[in-house]
Formats: structure tokens, C-alpha cells, sequence
């Protein structure tokens, strides 16, 4: 075997993005043929804010299914992590099976979040504009920060997962710059599981999807690409000063700008912010170019925004 090709499948870098792919590959047509054993479809009556008419399978285990051995072999602290994801997605997957008041699934994802904020090291947050200015984050200030950011990021990448592979392909451009800054280092080797298992679920799920994330998997991915964003930002930042949050900001771009916008809609409707709605961006441009044009307009704007990160570093 070449050394080149042998290295793709030996080393750890490599590794971690063939291994989640190949798993997450060949568990979504195993969750498709178990959909109805299991009765684990997305039911478009649900949610006033769904526009598909037809039934499909949930296939968002398979991105949990994927990322676990990356964690278990290259996680040098994986046991807060995996404590948080599997609350966060059985909390999604309750949800999609029998539905959860929405008070109930913010208590679990805040739990979710206080397990990882509290037990792993994680690095000061740095709201420098420039070398010296700005303000940076420490201590509990900082903890409760990052709380509100892995819950925040959860909830913004569910209220985006409304067109098929919008959600997932969103999450992989905004993990894409990290992987490219910090390749071949340990602290990237999460991030590439991530990206593997994103790249094979979008076979599946991109338009016309034959799976759904549900809300288990839209949670998860929304909490793992928050977490991750975080760590990635704090490797390859240089002088180690934490992680810049404006770099963080523009990763998770549009799942961000989406929710303040649906924010403050709800809040000039005079409905409850947590009222599901027709409103987001991925509606607007649905109606006006349809399904395949609206989610590649949003990657595009996503693609900007992701580039600002390499200007910043």
C-alpha cells in the first residue's frame, strides 16, 4: 500500500473523519429499514413551522452513532461530553416520539449544559476586537456564558433544520474552517468525527431527503457544533488567551442571525418567542425559489461567514 494512501486510513487525523463516515453511511439505511419497527418518523402535523407533507424516517442517531468512537478514542475528556449529548438528543428524541413541553426540553439542555460547563476545562472567553481592546470572560461569568452559548447554539440550529440538509450542511461549513486551521493536531480530531458524520448524513438527508434529523438529531447537532467551536477556536488561536467569541459568532452565523430574528418577530407579534412560525429565513426564500435554491442561497451566506474566521485568525 502506498504511504500516502496508508496514511489516510492509519492516522489519527484521517481516521477520525473515515471512521464516523463509514458508520454514519451504514446506519442510515439501517435506520430507514427500522423506521417503522420502531416508529421513528417526523410527522409533518406536528409543527406549524414544517412544510413537508410526507412522512420520513428519523435518521439523526446515526450522527451520534458516528461521533461516539472519535469521542471514545481521541476525546481526552469525553465523559462530561458524553454525558451532555445524550441528554441533549434522548431529550430531542422524546420529543419527536411523544413532544415535550418547551419548558421541559430547556431544563434538560440546560442540564445538559451545566455537565459539560462544569467538568470540562474550557478556556476563558475573549470579546477582544484587537490587541487590546475588549473585554475577556473568566471565572463564573464565564461559565454561565458558555452555558447560555451551548444551549443558545442547540436551539438555533433546531429552529433552522426546516428544509432538508439545511441543518447538517450549515453545521459542516461552519466546523469546515477549524478543521483547516487545526489539521493534524489532537485538539481537531472531534471536530473531523463531526465532519465525517455530517458529509455521509447529507447523502440522506439533502434534497429530496430520505431522513430527517428530528429534533433528537438537530439538538445534538446544535450542542456538539457549539462545544466544538469553542474548543476548535481556543487550539488555534494563537497566544493561548481563549477563545475569540466575535470568530464564534461568525461560524455559527446564520443559526444566529436566524434566531434573533425570530426573537424579536415573535416579540413584535405579541406571540410567545418559543411559538413556532413560518417566518425564518429558510421560509422566506423557500417561497421565493424553492426548496434546493433556498438551502444553497443559506450555505453560500454561511460560507461568507465562515471565511471571516480565517481573516480574524
Amino acid at each position: 500500500m502506498p504511504s500516502t494512501l496508508k496514511s489516510v486510513f492509519v492516522s489519527g487525523q484521517w481516521a477520525s473523519i473515515w471512521i464516523p463516515w463509514l458508520i454514519v453511511g451504514l446506519s442510515c439505511p439501517v435506520l430507514i429499514r427500522l423506521a417503522p419497527v420502531l416508529r421513528l418518523f417526523d410527522n409533518p402535523g406536528e409543527s406549524a413551522r414544517k412544510i413537508h407533507h410526507q412522512v420520513k424516517p428519523l435518521g439523526g442517531a446515526a450522527i451520534l452513532i458516528g461521533f461516539l468512537p472519535v469521542l471514545f478514542l481521541y476525546g481526552t475528556d469525553w465523559a462530561p461530553l458524553l454525558s451532555a449529548v445524550l441528554v441533549v438528543f434522548f431529550t430531542g428524541l422524546v420529543d419527536d416520539i411523544r413532544g415535550l413541553s418547551p419548558k421541559l426540553k430547556l431544563v434538560l439542555q440546560v442540564l445538559a449544559a451545566t455537565i459539560v460547563v462544569l467538568f470540562h476545562p474550557f478556556p476563558a472567553t475573549n470579546f477582544s476586537l484587537s490587541a487590546g481592546v475588549g473585554a475577556s470572560l473568566s471565572g463564573i461569568p464565564n461559565l454561565i456564558f458558555l452555558g447560555f452559548w451551548l444551549v443558545g447554539g442547540t436551539n438555533a440550529f433546531n429552529l433552522i433544520d426546516g428544509l432538508d440538509g439545511l441543518a447538517a450542511g450549515v453545521g459542516l461549513i461552519s466546523l469546515l474552517p477549524l478543521l483547516v486551521l487545526g489539521f493534524g493536531q489532537a485538539s481537531s480530531f472531534l471536530v473531523a468525527g463531526l465532519v465525517g458524520g455530517l458529509i455521509a448524513i447529507l447523502v440522506y438527508n439533502f434534497y429530496p431527503a430520505k431522513l430527517f434529523l428530528g429534533d433528537g438529531g438537530s439538538y445534538l447537532l446544535g450542542f456538539l457544533v457549539s462545544f466544538l467551536v469553542i474548543d476548535g477556536l481556543s487550539a488555534v488561536s494563537p497566544g493561548g488567551s481563549g477563545w475569540p467569541v466575535l470568530a464564534g459568532i461568525a461560524l455559527l452565523g446564520v443559526p444566529i442571525i436566524d434566531t434573533v430574528m425570530a426573537i424579536f418577530r415573535r416579540a413584535r407579534s405579541g406571540k410567545g418567542i418559543m411559538e413556532a412560525d413560518q417566518g425564518h429565513l429558510h421560509h422566506r426564500l423557500y417561497r421565493k425559489f424553492g426548496h434546493v435554491t433556498a438551502v444553497l442561497v443559506i450555505y453560500l451566506v454561511q460560507v461568507a461567514l465562515s471565511s471571516l474566521l480565517f481573516i480574524i485568525h
